[in-house]
């Protein structure tokens, strides 16, 4: 939702003439956002393979189970990023 107002926001920009920074800044968002879910990904595959080797009797529920407590962490550190990077380009 937020990038498509700042996509609006970029046409209005660009209507005007000013610089591209915005579409800058949503290329930028989009490259964070699909580089943490593969790191997201490999840390649960990670998490799930160690618990394999220790416990053989793994079932779906508890996957779902690992994930949800892992949940909190991936999309917290994931908006931290997403603001750092808004907030360092609108601050420079």
């Amino acid at each position: 939702m937020c990038l498509h107002e700042l996509s609006l926001v970029d046409d209005t920009m660009e209507a005007i003439g000013s610089p591209k920074k915005y579409q800058r800044l949503r290329k930028w968002i989009i490259r964070i956002i699909i580089g943490y879910f593969v790191y997201m990904f490999c840390q649960f595959a990670v998490r799930v393979y160690l618990e394999f080797m220790f416990d053989k009797n793994i079932n779906f529920v508890f996957i779902c189970k690992m994930y949800l407590i892992s949940y909190g962490e991936f999309i917290h550190v994931s908006s931290a990023l997403i603001w750092g990077t808004i907030l360092g380009l609108v601050y420079v």
